[in-house]
């Protein structure tokens, strides 16, 4: 895995706090005292601020504390909310504690990353305590959307009748907001923001101040990716360089060289891509992440021949779509212990066997895209995932038809792998729990 740049924890104790050296924002990836850090006004006569404007609170340098180590705002009102001193967008309080884990997700528009994500990190929070790790909220209020999406599709009221989330929309505020950096308007992105962190059945509970990260996840819109669009005012998508894992969404309906493989009666082949969008825009995949390579050496300042040394995850999403392919299955969860009381541990042979299958079947259908993805990492992997663990049905919205799913309906297959293969290969201080038998 490749290494991030944070500090390790061996800095200051402030408050009974044991902050890093270096703070990183995950916004605009300044580096950072934590001494430095803003704090976010309360008073309501302090709305405005400098950088982020008027619907803003002032960020403000803070002078006096009460004991409690609540800074104080130069109206005299106490304040926890914490701000990088560069873009002033929030920084939640563990990233002065604990270093960051950045992870990217790309993929077409329609491939389906915002119920891959929503279905990953629920879950996740289920999962990793038997694994001997928490996977938490760094802070609720910056992971407010994947709260919406998780509430939608986990905790609806309503489980028995069809629902959707809403897609991933370019100008979405809970996706960027706009900073003035040196007079100049740049649109930074909002990731959202997991707490790792060892239980007391982690083998290195007792160094949890080393072992633990906050896993720094990006979500874009898939039109950001697009060879057609980049713009010069925006670092929505420079996270790219930053990120210790690229996972990409290959989606299957978008390929029209494996539709010979899918179920006949699957609605998604019947009715489209988007069933009120008219002829859908084909999307070449392989020059969607031949456009995020040609972007990240930019910004790595390496070759554009060069190989990254950053993983790449290749997820195949909607794989319930296809027909049984030989030598593939995901109907069970390739981790031992889920029905025992000891711990869960994530059989990696199964994975790997799984993704060698995989690509073998891009490479007779898509070779292209298997060159693509080769020449782009040195660590390459194809894992299949189902967000449903079934087809979506078409859905009516008024005089909208479009693709929704009864949360009752809802089994995920194999969303927790991609994440957790990549701590299991590259990261086996975070990770203890594999299983390597076969």
């Amino acid at each position: 895995m490749a290494q991030q740049t944070a500090e390790k924890p061996t800095g200051s104790v402030t408050w009974g706090k044991r902050l890093l050296r270096k703070v990183t924002c995950p916004n605009c990836w300044h580096a950072f005292s934590p001494e430095d850090v803003l704090f976010v006004a309360k008073n309501p006569d302090l709305l405005g601020d400098s950088v982020l404007g008027g619907n803003e609170y002032q960020r403000f340098a803070p002078v006096i504390f009460t004991v409690k180590g609540e800074a104080v705002d130069p109206r005299g009102v106490p304040t926890t909310e914490m701000a990088c001193p560069r873009c002033h967008l929030l920084v939640s309080e563990p990233l002065l504690e604990v270093p960051p884990l950045f992870i990217s997700i790309i993929g077409s528009p329609a491939s389906g990353k915002s119920y891959f994500l929503t279905t990953m990190t629920w879950q996740l929070r289920g999962l990793m305590p038997k694994m001997g790790l928490a996977f938490s909220d760094a802070d609720p209020i910056v992971n407010a959307p994947i709260h919406e999406y998780e509430q939608t599709l986990f905790l609806n009221p309503k489980p028995d009748q069809p629902t959707e989330i809403r897609k991933t929309q370019r100008d979405d505020p809970h996706l960027h907001k706009t900073a003035i950096i040196d007079g100049v308007p740049i649109r930074f992105p909002l990731p959202l923001q997991f707490l790792l962190w060892p239980t007391s059945d982690h083998p290195n509970y007792a160094d949890a101040q080393r072992v633990g990260r906050i896993v720094v996840v990006y979500d874009n819109a898939g039109e950001d990716f697009l060879p057609s669009i980049e713009d010069a005012s925006s670092a929505v998508v420079q996270h790219l360089a930053r990120s210790a894992v690229l996972l990409m969404l290959f989606d299957p309906t978008q390929e029209p060289r494996l539709k010979g493989l899918f179920r006949a009666n699957d609605p998604q082949l019947i009715h489209g891509l988007r069933p009120d969008a008219g002829p859908a825009i084909v999307v070449r995949q392989e020059t969607l992440l031949k456009e995020a390579a040609v972007r990240m050496r930019r910004y790595l300042g390496i070759s554009q021949t060069a190989r990254l040394q950053k993983p790449l995850i290749v997820v195949i999403p909607k794989f319930d779509i296809f027909d049984g392919l030989p030598g593939v299955s995901i109907a069970e969860e390739p981790y031992s212990g889920l029905k025992e009381k000891g711990p869960v541990r994530l059989r990696l042979a199964d994975v790997e066997q799984t993704s060698e299958r995989i690509r073998d079947i891009l490479k007779e259908h898509c070779p292209e895209f298997i060159a693509t993805a080769e020449s782009t990492s040195e660590s390459v992997r194809y894992i299949p995932v189902s967000s449903f663990g079934r087809s979506p049905e078409l859905i009516s919205r008024g005089s909208q038809r479009l693709y929704g799913i009864r949360p009752q309906d809802i089994r995920p297959k194999w969303v927790t792998v991609p994440l957790l293969y990549c701590f299991c290969k590259w990261g086996q201080l975070v990770l203890c729990s594999t299983d390597r038998r076969q």
